[in-house]
């Protein structure tokens, strides 16, 4: 830690990052003031940056200012129009957004590394001569407004903001900086965006963090390039904080979901007092799944409990949450709470807990540098939000802690005397509003995006003028094992550990004898309460032990260091293989699903997915089955027992590793653990018939306490992912609204009419059975136009071929998917587990990216109009109705 500190007092010091990198992160501070740190990475041809303005919602005089500012950094420069900055973000592909926080904003771009001058370009261009002009706010005020209806649709949300404002009520930290109707609508002009801008967004109040397969020097020199003759500029003095003394309070609410929420809220440790570090490991102790507090769960008392923190600097706001039945009073819940705080307080919390929580925080900063993006965003939170060197100061703080200093915190500030208490109870209507569909045109609209885009700037078009097949990045080992497991291994040596992703082919609807829908999901919650060596708390201390998490069922994983891969495995394997099944956790585990469905049968979301399903797909069809109070209270112990003997095989199953490890190793561990599973009788048949088209209907379902609709419009179509139209319908997706804010629903739907605040679609390619979903939020007056516009934007593609310019976006988007999803160990262990359990080619992601290249203009236009049904739409709106 004392070399980290001595050599980021000098300028241009190179660090090492940590001992598993061979490679060391660049530091420099340029003349005007900008902190620049890059962080090799060569896990993929990707990179991050992430520009942290150190600024945010404590520096705003209108509630909500610092948030608008975000937003229109979207909408022009002086030097990069916003259509020019959208052209270029769906060019390069990637993933690009920002957020703001009390006292940073960050604005962040992955990209194929190929583009990293293109996206420090776009940053340069708005880090000077933003246009903030009343036009363009007028136009971002009506999606901001969506935004706050968003969030305060939800009670959760609305009682964090209550809680905070309360426990900090005269200091910053009271507003939580989201906005207000109120602000948004009349209190912010232009004029104070311009302002809150000159006054804040300098180079010397900025920290650029760049990871990735990048040259650091190379990288270093662009960066003085297009930031150095920045000027550097006074800033205004920050409001003080004063914190004021604790008073108690209760805060009600009502809420759409299918449980009781009680809360209980302490002020806690800002980043800068000493005890910060200390919170962290008593947040971890208190979420243990040894601790008091997920007993609550394990017991069958609570759907969840747990503790989390929100930080400043000067203070942070701790929760104590539990999820219970809605027939158990919330005082009862709060009194559970306070009675598993008090017994820590009482008698301490146990020093093995601690050491475990001192443990897992140690690998965790290990598998945080597992992804690109991770990796930086761990640099910003430590330099930027922090206030930190480097991230390696927050793991020795973390180190230097003792058990009784985590005592010492919990005594200090988790004080029910000064505590605030906040529940909301559920208040659903558990109804369903149907109608056959009224027959809808869809009309040609003015405000669709135009279809030839602005000529770019000279040091855009140049990198973009060429569309390149990816390259193969990964060169995975792959094989079957004598008992039917499917293995595939990935070795990657970024850092010293190993992720393990797995799945065992199942489909309930197919699989779930009569009347016992719901045995598969009660089987996979069953699992974690022991095995046939260990009891529930005796196998999570095995875990604790080598820092390790599992996860187990259908879908199980295991995070574990490199040198502790062979008892991660062991004890995997233990929990997947030998479950202990008792009689008594199955009667805590059967009582809490049945809570559960009874209550989901009144949810809002519930009810929308049932209706959905019911809608889309054919009486008796497999997808239509789900759980029922009836169901599940007729099952047993012994369903539990056929279920997971019929359904647990190891020739449906595959077992992906990505990290430290080579094939020879990784087939010896999965044999060695995994070996003698045996599989008894044939395999099952796990894919679904094909279904015919849905007819349209409107599904309505009230939702109580949301301002704002969620809505989906869903589709069942009959072509399959390997047709030959898949390419062109895939790119199809990629233009109307797949995963980029250059889409033609967004840029229609949010830019130019500000109907919605999101909006997206998603193309499912199955085997047997695909579909095509629309979905946005809106408020309920806005929900048919914006219908109206999404419908016209799908006839639009279907009517006239794309212009080659709209063409080539689109084809940007999806071949930058090749790169970034290898830019986390995650990521490759995902894909790869996908292709392999679907029995498709390791490098299905190369082929398929050179079948979209080959596609033609009129090729998308052919297959839009060929498979997307304008009247085959379904329409679910969750909320107020429209």
């Amino acid at each position: 830690m004392w070399f980290a500190l001595v050599c980021a007092a000098l300028l241009g010091c190179v660090l090492a990052a940590a001992p598993a990198r061979a490679e060391s992160v660049l530091r420099s501070t340029l003349a005007n003031g900008m902190r620049v740190i890059v962080i090799p990475d060569r896990l993929a041809p990707v990179a991050t940056t992430m520009l942290n303005y150190q600024v945010g919602s404590n520096d705003e005089h209108i509630t909500g200012l610092a948030h608008a500012q975000e937003h229109m950094m979207f909408r022009g420069s002086e030097s990069l129009s916003a259509n020019q900055l959208s052209e270029i973000g769906g060019l390069m592909g990637g993933q690009y957004d920002a957020d703001t926080q009390d006292r940073v904003t960050q604005y962040f771009y992955t990209v194929p590394s190929r583009d990293l001058d293109l996206a420090l370009h776009i940053e340069a261009s708005r880090a000077s001569g933003l246009l903030d002009s009343q036009q363009a706010w007028n136009e971002e005020r009506g999606a901001i407004e969506q935004e706050v209806t968003q969030d305060n649709s939800s009670a959760d949300y609305r009682l964090q903001a209550r809680a905070q404002a309360h426990l900090f009520a005269g200091t910053p930290y009271a507003d939580q900086g989201l906005g207000t109707l109120e602000s948004f609508g009349k209190q912010i002009q232009a004029a104070d965006l311009r302002a809150f801008y000159t006054a804040w967004y300098h180079p010397n109040n900025a920290v650029l963090i760049v990871t990735g397969d990048v040259d650091p020097q190379q990288t270093l020199a662009k960066i003085e390039q297009l930031f150095g003759s920045l000027p550097s500029a006074p800033l205004p003095a920050r409001r003080a904080v004063h914190l004021r003394k604790l008073t108690p309070a209760v805060l009600t609410d009502t809420s759409d979901q299918p449980y009781t929420l009680a809360q209980i809220y302490y002020r806690m440790p800002g980043y800068a007092s000493p005890d910060y570090a200390a919170s962290v490991l008593l947040s971890d102790v208190l979420n243990s799944q040894r601790g008091a507090l997920y007993a609550l769960v394990a017991s069958g008392k609570a759907f969840a409990a747990d503790f989390g923190q929100q930080t400043f600097l000067h203070a942070g706001l701790g929760a104590a949450e539990i999820q219970v039945p809605a027939g158990v009073k919330p005082q009862q819940a709060v009194a559970w709470l306070k009675r598993v705080l008090g017994g820590y307080r009482t008698h301490g919390v146990p020093a093995e807990l601690v050491a475990a929580a001192k443990r897992a925080e140690l690998a965790q900063a290990q598998f945080k540098r597992n992804s690109i993006e991770g990796l930086a965003g761990q640099w910003s939170q430590a330099v930027a939000v922090e206030g930190r060197s480097s991230p390696d100061d927050d793991i020795a703080a973390i180190e230097r802690v003792r058990a009784t200093d985590v005592d010492r915190v919990l005594r200090t500030y988790l004080d029910d005397a000064t505590a605030t208490i906040a529940y909301a109870v559920p208040k659903n209507a558990g109804t369903v509003n149907e109608r056959a569909a009224p027959p809808r045109k869809a009309e040609e609209q003015n405000a669709l995006v135009p279809t030839k885009p602005e000529p770019l700037p000279g040091w855009a078009s140049a990198a973009l003028s060429q569309m390149r097949p990816p390259e193969a990045l990964l060169a995975p080992a792959a094989m079957t094992l004598s008992n039917g497991i499917t293995l595939v291994v990935q070795p990657e040596t970024i850092t010293p550990t190993v992720v393990v992703s797995g799945l065992v082919k199942s489909n309930p609807g197919l699989q779930e004898a009569p009347h016992r829908d719901g045995v598969a999901s009660l089987t996979a919650t069953l699992l974690p309460y022991g095995t046939r060596t260990y009891d529930r708390l005796q196998y999570q201390a095995q875990l604790d032990a080598v820092a390790a998490s599992v996860t187990t069922g259908t879908s199980f994983s295991l995070s574990v260091l490199a040198k502790d891969l062979d008892r991660g495995m062991q004890l995997l394997a233990d929990d997947e293989l030998h479950p202990a099944f008792r009689a008594a956790d199955f009667a805590t585990v059967k009582q809490q699903a049945y809570q559960s469905a009874v209550a989901h049968e009144h949810a809002p979301n519930h009810l929308a997915a049932v209706a959905l399903r019911n809608a889309l797909l054919p009486s008796g069809d497999p997808g239509t089955r789900a759980a029922t109070p009836q169901s599940i209270g007729g099952l047993t112990l012994d369903d539990v027992r056929t279920w997971y003997h019929s359904a647990y095989r190891p020739d449906m199953t595959t077992i992906v590793m990505v990290g430290d490890v080579t094939p020879a190793q990784a087939k010896a561990e999965v044999e060695k653990w995994f070996g003698d599973w045996r599989a008894e009788g044939p395999k099952p048949n796990v894919d679904n018939p094909p279904v015919p088209p849905n007819a349209p209907k409107e599904l309505q379902i009230p939702a109580t306490g949301r301002l704002q609709d969620e809505v989906y419009l869903i589709e069942m179509l009959g072509i399959k992912r390997d047709d030959a139209d898949a390419p062109a319908l895939r790119l199809a997706d990629a233009i109307l609204g797949g995963g980029s804010f250059a889409s033609d629903l967004y840029q229609n739907l949010r830019v130019t009419s500000s109907l919605v605040y999101f909006v997206g679609s998603e193309l499912t390619l199955g085997k047997t059975r695909s579909e095509f979903l629309v979905a946005y939020g809106a408020m309920p007056s806005s929900v048919v136009k914006a219908q109206e516009l999404a419908l016209a934007t799908v006839r639009h593609i279907q009517d006239a071929a794309v212009s080659d310019e709209r063409l080539q976006r689109a084809k940007a988007v999806l071949l930058s998917s090749v790169p970034l999803s290898a830019a986390s160990f995650q990521g490759v262990a995902d894909q790869l587990l996908g292709y392999a359990s679907e029995g498709q080619p390791l490098d299905e992601d190369l082929i398929e990216a050179r079948r979209e290249l080959a596609v033609t203009a009129d090729q998308v236009r052919a297959a839009a109009a060929k498979w997307l049904r304008l009247d085959g739409f379904v329409r679910a709106v969750i909320g107020p109705a429209p």
